[in-house]
């Protein structure tokens, strides 16, 4: 009987150790709901999900938060440092998380590729935009 329940322990925490299937990443054009920290007019955030629940992003983001100026100006002004959700179109394609030098494991993320030599000048990414159509205020404020 004891060996049973190891056989199946040993199952349990095999099948639990798997990876999972990465889901897709969200792309442009693509309903989005954004939860994170609004700062200067962008948002920072490592939970970014398509609307209808087909694709999600886990790995850290930053969006700049574009649309429409009646939308967008109160966001700015009134919600800098607060922990919120947006909600809009994505306007640019996120990186892919499992792109062929970086694969994520479970939390960690391994990377592969050499770093630019010291005192290199190589432009950042572009900052993916976010096309903001509603907000949902959480009543809180980021961590600092």
């Amino acid at each position: 009987m004891h060996t049973l329940a190891i056989v199946l322990s040993a199952g349990i925490v095999a099948l639990s150790m798997q990876e999972k299937p990465s889901s897709a990443v969200p792309k442009k054009g693509d309903s989005v709901s954004v939860k994170g920290c609004i700062r200067a007019g962008a948002i920072d955030s490592n939970e970014v999900e398509v609307r209808d629940g087909s694709a999600g992003y886990s790995g850290f983001v930053t969006l700049r938060i574009a649309g429409d100026k009646k939308i967008v100006n109160p966001i700015k002004k009134e919600h800098d440092g607060h922990a919120d959700v947006l909600v809009g179109i994505l306007k640019s394609d996120l990186l892919d998380p499992n792109s062929p030098t970086s694969k994520r494991v479970g939390n960690t993320r391994i990377t592969i590729g050499v770093a630019p030599p010291a005192g290199a000048n190589q432009a950042p990414p572009p900052m993916p935009v976010l096309d903001v159509r509603e907000i949902e205020h959480t009543g809180a404020n980021c961590r600092t």
